[in-house]
């Protein structure tokens, strides 16, 4: 009669777990290349949106107003005011107002455009904002998980990890094909903790 091995499976449980956060880790980068875009986005936003004010705030609505309000003040009065251009005072009111109009709804249509860009922006920062909580509290979770199944000594076992060999040197005359080679061998021996000179000159010779 066999029974099962509860630990066992609790620590294959765990590899299990420990890989997809593993997984996640490799798809964090992808996520900070989004956020970065979209943080440009806002950017680029942010920058219409300074320039429309500004032309907002350049408008001469106010100083035509004033000077309107003078001439109707005048003709009430039954004063001519002389202008170099050789209009009446009552004509040149009416161009006046007319010009008031036109910048006065050039105004609300601008201020309608900030508004709306304001609204988007508003949208696309809270949006960012919940990813980037997303991509921290997920991180935060990956590299607890990680830390609580990692051994004493804080080294992670990656066993059941196959590490592909070096190619063998094919022993041709040929500067790239040894550059290549050296690579292989280095990379191997930093994924297998090969430190020892003695380890790595017996692999070595095996490859050759």
């Amino acid at each position: 009669m066999s029974f099962a091995n509860p630990s066992g499976k609790t620590q294959k449980d765990r590899l299990v777990e420990l890989e997809e956060q593993m997984l996640y880790l490799v798809q964090v980068p992808d996520s900070i290349c989004y956020l970065e875009s979209r943080l440009n986005e806002i950017s680029e936003k942010t920058d219409t949106i300074d320039a429309v004010a500004g032309r907002v705030e350049g408008l001469p609505t106010k100083e035509f107003l004033a000077r309107v309000d003078t001439l109707e003040t005048n003709i009430s009065a039954g004063r001519t005011v002389n202008y170099e251009r050789g209009d009446s005072s009552s004509g040149f009111a009416a161009h006046m107002e007319e010009r008031v109009s036109e910048l006065d709804s050039s105004q609300k249509t601008l201020l309608e455009m900030i508004n709306g860009m304001l609204e988007d922006f508003i949208v696309t920062l809270d949006v960012v904002r919940n990813e980037i909580a997303d991509v921290n509290a997920r991180l935060n979770l990956t590299m607890r998980a990680m830390t609580n199944q990692a051994p004493a000594g804080g080294v992670i076992l990656v066993s059941r990890v196959k590490i592909p060999e070096p190619k063998p040197f094919c022993r041709a005359r040929d500067a790239n094909a040894l550059e290549n080679y050296i690579i292989d061998l280095e990379q191997y021996f930093k994924a297998t903790n090969t430190v020892t000179e003695e380890a790595k000159v017996s692999l070595a010779t095996m490859h050759l």
